[in-house]
């Protein structure tokens, strides 16, 4: 053990991934059926006038959504997608209409013009379902996974390494940085 590693700590094993593993986590990323529940409910007042009694008959009612009306339509948000100011995977808003005037929902149109809650999702989780299918595939994510893993390992060692090369007061040192983007530690913003 050399005194850099003694200083540093002992080197992290690379974590190993199985075909379980990946499955878990294409599992873990399935999109919630949200979307579907609020079209659902939104069929029943199809051809109503958007109006904020609209939220009452959506899956958690006004304490779960808010209608706001601005920039030339008119959407529907849950909290999830508030809070996380739309970052939550759970978050959800919805285009109702491409007005701010009280019109007609159309449940179709809403359908229509949302389609990374609707058909995107449903594609989306499709191709996660036939992935949870295949374990040969499933097996060789697997197996790239942790020969990526190996390599970042590496990297991470061969790094620790160059730092001691160019460290303050080393002869390298005034050249660090031209040296980090010679080697592809420092990416070229000239590209």
């Amino acid at each position: 053990m050399t005194p850099q590693q003694s200083r540093e700590g002992p080197e992290e094993a690379p974590k190993r991934h199985t075909p379980e593993s990946v499955a878990e986590e294409v599992a873990d990323s399935m999109e919630p059926q949200t979307a579907e529940d609020v079209l659902e409910a939104l069929k029943k007042c199809d051809g109503q006038a958007i109006t904020t009694r609209l939220l009452d008959k959506l899956p958690g009612g006004r304490v779960e959504w808010r209608l706001s009306r601005q920039l030339g339509w008119t959407e529907i948000k849950n909290r999830a997608y508030v809070n996380s100011s739309g970052a939550s995977p759970q978050g959800i808003c919805l285009m109702l209409a491409r007005s701010e005037a009280s019109v007609p929902l159309s449940v179709a149109w809403v359908e229509r013009e949302n389609p990374a809650y609707f058909a995107g999702r449903r594609e989306r989780n499709a191709l996660r379902e036939k992935a949870l299918a295949d374990k040969q595939l499933l097996t060789r994510a697997a197996f790239l996974f942790n020969e990526i893993e190996d390599i970042n390992a590496k990297r991470r060692a061969k790094t620790k390494e160059f730092a001691v090369l160019v460290e303050h007061r080393e002869p390298l040192s005034p050249v660090k940085y031209k040296l980090e983007r010679v080697c592809g530690l420092r990416e070229d913003d000239k590209k």
